[in-house]
C-alpha cells in the first residue's frame, strides 16, 4: 500500500533533519538561552530607516560583506555590532544636520531560517521584537497547530540547541548568523527514537528510509 504524498513528504522531511544530525554529531541541549543578549548588527542584515516626512531618506538597506551600510544623504556607514539604540543615536544626529528637528526610526530586519515541523520552513525576514510563536507563524505554525511542540535555538557555531519558550523575544536571544529556530514534534522523536539512535551509529541512508517507511505505516 502506498503512502499518502504527505505522510511521504513527512518522512522525507524528518530523513533530512536526521541525516543533519548524523553529519553534525548529536548537538548538547540546554534548558535556556543564555541571558538576554540585545540584537547588534550583523553583516547580512538589513537596517530599516524612517525619517519623518523625508520618504526619499527612508528605506530598508543591506549591510554588506564589509560591514558597511550605505544610506541616502549620508554615504557609507560602518555599523557592525552597534545596537539599535546605538545606531539610532548615529543616524538620528547625521540626518540632523540636514534636516531639521529630525525624527528617525531604526530597526534592524535578520534573515532567519525557521526549520522542522513546521508548515512552511525557510528563512524569513525578521524583526527583534517578535516572540518565538510569531516566527513560528510566520512559517505557517506547527501542522494541525499542535500545542506540544518543542522550540530550540539551534547555533550555527557549534550546533548546540537552547530549549525556547513561545513568548521568547529574538532580541532576548543570542542569535548570531547561522542560527536558527527549529520546532521539533516530540511525539514524532519518540516514536522514532530507535531510528535516531540508529542513524547514529551510522546506518546507511537507504536503510534508514526503509525504516522510516515502516514506521510511517503503522
Amino acid at each position: 500500500m502506498l503512502i499518502s504524498s504527505a505522510r511521504s513528504r513527512a518522512l522525507l522531511a524528518a530523513l533530512l533533519l536526521l541525516s543533519a544530525a548524523c553529519a553534525s554529531g548529536h548537538s548538547s541541549v540546554l534548558l535556556s538561552p543564555t541571558a538576554d543578549h540585545p540584537w547588534t548588527v550583523l553583516v547580512g542584515d538589513e537596517v530599516r530607516v524612517r525619517v519623518y516626512r523625508e520618504p526619499d531618506l527612508s528605506g530598508q538597506f543591506l549591510v554588506n560583506t564589509q560591514g558597511v551600510l550605505q544610506l541616502p544623504g549620508l554615504g557609507k556607514l560602518s555599523v557592525v555590532g552597534l545596537t539599535t539604540d546605538s545606531l539610532t543615536t548615529v543616524i538620528t544626529a547625521l540626518y540632523d544636520r540636514r534636516v531639521v528637528n529630525a525624527i528617525v526610526d531604526v530597526g534592524i530586519v535578520r534573515s532567519l531560517p525557521v526549520l522542522g515541523d513546521v508548515k512552511s520552513p525557510g528563512v524569513y525576514a525578521a524583526e527583534p521584537t517578535w516572540t518565538v510563536q510569531q516566527a513560528l507563524a510566520r512559517a505557517g505554525g506547527a501542522p494541525s497547530n499542535r500545542k506540544d511542540i518543542e522550540v530550540y535555538l539551534r547555533k550555527g557555531r557549534d550546533q548546540r540547541e537552547y530549549r525556547l519558550s513561545m513568548d521568547s523575544r529574538l532580541d532576548r536571544l543570542p542569535l548570531e548568523e547561522g542560527d536558527a529556530i527549529v520546532a521539533l514534534d516530540p511525539s514524532f522523536m519518540a516514536r522514532n527514537a530507535a531510528t535516531v539512535d540508529f542513524l547514529g551509529r551510522g546506518g546507511t541512508l537507504v536503510t534508514i528510509l526503509i525504516q522510516l517507511i515502516i514506521l510511517g505505516r503503522k
